[in-house]
């Protein structure tokens, strides 16, 4: 598929974001449990004032419709296991894999085939379904995302992947959880300034 690369700029392999995401261990979680994906490519307005959250297409390449990036956010941010759907003639769309995710379906392919066998067509069927609801939705915009709540969401629910399990099995003293509490509201509260600050950029 061919882009005008003077009006787009193209984010695939090896571009520093998505080979964050294929090396981020943590990821698998947002994969595999969240079913949150990524494009193997996006395509970045080069022409456009707005923010960069704003000014994000994802081609489909079996109709070459260019997407609002933004049609994969709140609400639809996850659920997607199979890839994504383009909303237009709903081919597949393909994703990136995490590399950890990659292990652990190799791992549990015995449990999850079978989901894939008799479930991926109904899944397909429900994406379509939420891809109504979301087109007739007013789609996000950069001013108006709490970046604060999505920060404290992170820190939490990193905290409670990463220090709860090990809290139930008594590994952690009280004093522990609450120093790792601390770590993982101000690590989320950094994330949510790093998202403010990239995704809400104009350049």
């Amino acid at each position: 598929m061919e882009f005008d690369k003077e009006k787009y700029k193209v984010w695939k392999l090896p571009h520093p974001m998505l080979l964050h995401w294929i090396i981020n261990p943590g990821l698998a979680f947002n994969e595999l449990i969240l079913g949150q994906r990524i494009p193997k490519v996006t395509l970045i307005d080069k022409t456009s004032d707005a923010p960069l959250m704003e000014r994000q297409y994802v081609p489909c390449p079996e109709c070459n419709a260019l997407n609002d990036g933004r049609l994969w956010s709140k609400s639809n941010t996850f659920g997607h296991w199979f890839g994504y759907v383009c909303p237009e003639c709903h081919g597949r769309i393909s994703c990136l894999w995490n590399i950890t995710s990659l292990i652990l379906l190799v791992l549990t392919f015995p449990i999850w085939i079978w989901l894939k066998i008799f479930g991926e067509r109904k899944w397909i069927e429900k994406e379509k379904s939420r891809f109504a609801e979301v087109v007739s939705s007013e789609l996000p915009e950069a001013k108006k995302t709490n970046w604060l709540k999505m920060g404290i969401t992170y820190g939490v629910l990193m905290f409670c992947i990463m220090v709860l399990p090990k809290s139930f099995q008594n590994q952690l003293t009280p004093s522990a959880i609450a120093i790792q509490a601390a770590i993982w509201l101000g690590g989320g509260l950094v994330f949510g300034l790093a998202m403010k600050l990239f995704l809400g950029s104009r350049k």
